[in-house]
């Protein structure tokens, strides 16, 4: 019964992450497709004409894939849309139709495909052109070239040739988050192949590195001068923009938006240096949110809320914590209302109140992460002690009650199932690091439904065996029942279910921290300084030793404990677990949107997992119910006392 609820649990856990994985890198595929069909079909048809019937051959395939790809995508609201736009892309390239309407569709349906799907399209920190230009001398130049005209000494006989990258037509009609998924996957059937053995940051400085080659000083000048116009103005330029649109689509968006594009691809830390706090890029999806829901695009408003949340404000939760942790609970509680509202369709009027007062509050966090000039070695110190003491705690104690009660039964031959559960945890949790740095942005939507599900699983079996543990202390003969039968309960099934409870505990904290750690460094590395980096690890190595020496004192005091109390008080402590991971579970697929929230007027206790939502608190109160009754069972006797 154990193991199979232990392999239910960890089926539940292991589907989204490779589903996320499928789906990530067919949607990433897919933009590769449409951006490559968009800049290269007017290589195949001029004036609709074939002129080259090999490029219009692979256009004619590419186009056919792209609908078979859009067929394979999760639902969503655009998905119908996309699938009329793959088929009017099909029709329109067996038409021979121009370049510029074929631009025109592909650009509408890159950024169909960004918008419905929950994509990170933007680098974690300004791309380095220095090391893009000798990254390209590495490992391009040979077939496009020293100077990326596509006259490489490689480049003879390729079919199809190497791109030109100073060709202005193509630089028009390029997006730099095309560039990368195309480093990044390759493309099938050319001599391109993939370079996703480079890190993400690699391959960003290279895709911007590339996409700057056809720019002109001049355009790069006048884009400066409307970059301080759009600046003094307010108008919002984004990384995102950076990113998604071409120089032609800049043009459409802003008078002398492909100067502006010029100017930033020349200087993109220019526009990093008021786009590196998360907090900003918050304010710009609340922004959006914001004017979406004013336009009646209520779906859309919801997911840039989230995105607000997930990809925002969560990056800079434990830095603004450690500095002011009131205003940390005040933003968090806000954003909540604000998604509320939204999940209900209120009236604007309401909406617009929520968006304002948040606004504020993301105001006032900036300001104050900003007083400090960046991540200080104090707020830098403050937060690396304070994420890994935060989620290391609760799986130290999972694993340490699970370690006790095996020495404390005499069942040290158990132990290696306890310790190959944690261990694996952390060898997992070094590919997840290694896999969201150097192969998938891993989105802040998966991480928190992996962190749930996750939760909900150790919960479950923490209340199975706290359950179990609990019944057996007020049983007659208690005592001589579990020296008997301990040895019949760890057979091989329950020694596995061991190992994956103690997987599952420990792997959905090091998930998390791994990702905070990733979020605090990137600040430290763009805004602060070396004193920075140093505090975090300082802040980490202090609570690694503070959990080193909880561990010690919970190990030596428990086992000391009389065999009854032991089994009490490890059967207590599981269950508030339990309860715990129930609260932590429920609020993560709440935050990332898969489940509703309905939210109560009380205050968040994060220490103990409850969070102000309808939900997690009903869950939690089942939880609590069932730990009463078997506290009352055993109080009076129960069945343990009428069966011996």
């Amino acid at each position: 019964m154990m193991m199979r609820l232990i392999l239910f649990c960890l089926a539940c856990l292991v589907f989204p992450a490779t589903s996320f994985a499928d789906d990530a890198q067919t949607v990433n595929r897919l933009i590769q497709l449409v951006d490559y069909v968009g800049v290269d079909y007017r290589q195949a048809v001029e004036e609709g004409q074939v002129v080259s019937a090999e490029e219009y051959a692979e256009m004619v395939e590419f186009a056919a894939t792209i609908e078979r790809f859009v067929a394979r995508l999760e639902p969503s609201p655009d998905a119908l849309s996309l699938k009329q736009q793959a088929v009017r892309l099909r029709d329109l390239i067996e038409k021979k139709a121009p370049a510029e309407q074929i631009a025109l569709l592909t650009g509408a349906m890159r950024a169909a495909i960004i918008g419905s799907y929950d994509l990170a399209v933007t680098p974690g920190r300004v791309p380095d052109l220095a090391r893009g230009a000798a990254l390209y001398q590495e490992n391009c130049a040979s077939c496009h070239g020293r100077r990326g005209d596509g006259a490489g000494p490689l480049a003879v006989g390729l079919d199809p040739a190497p791109t030109d990258f100073r060709d202005p037509s193509r630089y028009a009609e390029r997006s730099l988050y095309g560039l990368f998924n195309t480093i990044t996957y390759g493309i099938e059937g050319t001599a391109m192949g993939d370079f996703s053995s480079l890190s993400q940051a690699d391959r960003w400085s290279l895709a911007a590195y590339v996409g700057q080659l056809a720019t002109a000083g001049d355009a790069a000048a006048r884009g400066q001068e409307l970059w301080q116009q759009l600046k003094r103005s307010g108008v919002p330029v984004t990384v995102h923009n950076f990113t998604t649109l071409t120089p032609n689509e800049a043009a459409a968006a802003w008078d002398g938006g492909a100067d502006l594009v010029a100017y930033l691809r020349r200087t993109p830390e220019v526009l990093f240096a008021t786009q590196d706090s998360p907090l900003v890029f918050a304010q710009e999806r609340l922004r959006e949110s914001w004017e979406a829901y004013r336009d009646g695009q209520a779906k859309r408003a919801y997911d840039l809320a989230l995105t607000a949340y997930l990809e925002g404000f969560e990056l800079a939760e434990a830095q603004l914590s450690a500095l002011d942790s009131t205003l940390m609970k005040q933003v968090e509680a806000a954003m909540a209302h604000y998604r509320s509202s939204l999940r209900k369709q209120a009236p604007a009027a309401e909406i617009e109140d929520h968006y304002e007062t948040l606004w504020r509050l993301l105001q006032t966090a900036r300001e104050r992460l900003e007083e400090t000039d960046g991540l200080s070695p104090v707020a830098a110190f403050t937060a690396g002690f304070v994420i890994l003491l935060r989620e290391g705690l609760e799986a130290l104690l999972v694993v340490i009650a699970l370690s006790a009660f095996l020495l404390k039964t005499g069942r040290r031959d158990a132990m290696p199932y306890l310790h190959m559960g944690w261990i694996s945890a952390l060898v997992l949790g070094a590919l997840t690091w290694f896999v969201s740095d150097h192969v998938v942005q891993i989105s802040g939507a998966t991480r928190e439904v992996t962190e749930g599900v996750a939760a909900l699983s150790a919960s479950v079996m923490l209340l199975f065996v706290g359950y179990w543990l609990h019944n057996k202390t007020s049983a007659a003969g208690w005592q001589r029942f579990i020296r008997d039968s301990v040895k019949k309960a760890l057979n091989g099934r329950t020694l596995w279910g061991l190992a994956g409870l103690s997987f599952i505990s420990v792997y959905r904290e090091v998930f998390e921290t791994i990702l905070f750690y990733q979020a605090l460094w990137a600040q430290a590395g763009a805004g602060g300084t070396q004193s920075s980096a140093n505090s975090i690890m300082a802040g980490f190595a202090v609570a690694l030793v503070l959990l080193l020496v909880v561990a010690w004192l919970v190990m030596k005091y428990s086992v000391r404990l009389p065999l009854r109390q032991f089994f009490g008080a490890t059967g207590a402590l599981l269950l508030l677990l339990s309860f715990i991971f129930a609260g932590k579970g429920i609020a993560a697929l709440q935050e990332a949107g898969k489940i509703p929230e309905t939210l109560a007027q009380i205050p968040a206790i994060e220490w103990l997992g409850i969070f102000p939502t309808w939900e997690g608190l009903g869950l939690q109160a089942a939880i609590l119910a069932l730990a009463l009754l078997v506290y009352v069972k055993n109080l009076n006797g129960g069945f343990w006392k009428s069966h011996t």
